[in-house]
């Protein structure tokens, strides 16, 4: 995955010693306790490689298509562990080799998008500690391309609306859970309840959104990327089928008035997936890769 920002943080535990041995000290040693990692990363959004993000914190994944441009519909897992799909990830440097995170499961990916430059995401994990590599493999790079942010069309109610800057963020709590078994890393890193948040900064051009927010009106959200056509036709489709807003108020600190909007999504049983159940968010991913590809 291309990325412009990555971040991993090793953790070790040190546990003193401070038993009283006769000297005016505190510390006589350490023993060394859990160990653990946490990942930071993000970069500008891709079609092809941003599937491993949707699918780490959310599990659910159904593909359609029978041929290239595939469908990949991404929603909460609500049958079996629930749990999204646990990753494996490797960096690599020319200089100084290459080395893995494995079991890492997300509990945040934000995508951010505006009127200028391109599309970006982020995303926030915890794992099992780093292995080092003997040989680093070699990297397989996509071929397409991120996304400009004016392409991108926001909708509300199905209305589309000039949006200066949003965000989106999929929020998951997620535990790591230790015991003494023997083994320093994590007995699991457990990921619970999912949430949808996000904000909009909005061009007002009348009262329709303070209206919503006045009655506190549940409505759907659309945030469609696209580009290409036929099989190498490519995006990301973000569908939110209610969400309700806990902030609406306009601001005229410009020439113009704005509406700053804060949202968060309810959950639905029309945006869940093949397990039933609800979710607060559909993200479907178009790209030419097949079924079981982010699985």
């Amino acid at each position: 995955m291309p990325w412009k920002t990555c971040t991993p943080k090793d953790i070790v535990t040190n546990n003193e010693d401070k038993g009283v041995r006769g000297a005016p000290v505190e510390v006589f040693g350490i023993v060394q306790g859990q160990k653990g990692s946490t990942l930071d990363l993000g970069g500008d959004l891709l079609a092809d490689s941003f599937g491993h993000v949707l699918a780490g914190i959310l599990g659910d994944v159904v593909v359609t298509g029978a041929a290239a441009p595939f469908a990949h519909a991404f929603s909460v897992l609500c049958t079996g562990d629930t749990q999204g799909v646990s990753k494996t990830w490797t960096i690599v440097d020319p200089n100084l080799g290459a080395w893995q995170y494995p079991g890492i499961r997300l509990n945040e990916i934000t995508i951010k998008w505006n009127a200028d430059g391109l599309v970006e995401w982020s995303a926030k994990g915890d794992g099992w500690t780093f292995v080092t590599l003997a040989s680093p493999p070699a990297p397989t790079q996509g071929n397409l391309r991120p996304f400009a942010n004016w392409t991108v069309t926001t909708k509300l109610a199905g209305v589309q609306i000039g949006v200066l800057d949003g965000e989106l963020s999929i929020k998951r709590k997620v535990d790591v859970i230790r015991a003494a078994n023997g083994t320093q890393n994590p007995v699991s890193v457990w990921g619970g309840d999912i949430s949808v948040e996000g904000k909009l900064t909005t061009i007002m051009e009348d009262s329709t959104q303070r209206a919503v927010y006045q009655a506190s009106t549940v409505q759907s959200l659309d945030v469609a990327l696209s580009q290409g056509a036929g099989a190498a036709a490519n995006g990301l489709a973000l569908h939110c089928s209610q969400i309700y807003y806990p902030e609406a108020s306009p601001s005229p600190s410009k020439d113009y008035w704005e509406l700053p909007l804060s949202f968060k999504a309810v959950a639905s049983a029309a945006d869940a997936g093949a397990s039933g159940g609800y979710s607060p968010i559909k993200a479907t991913l178009t790209n030419a890769l097949p079924a079981g590809t982010y699985k």
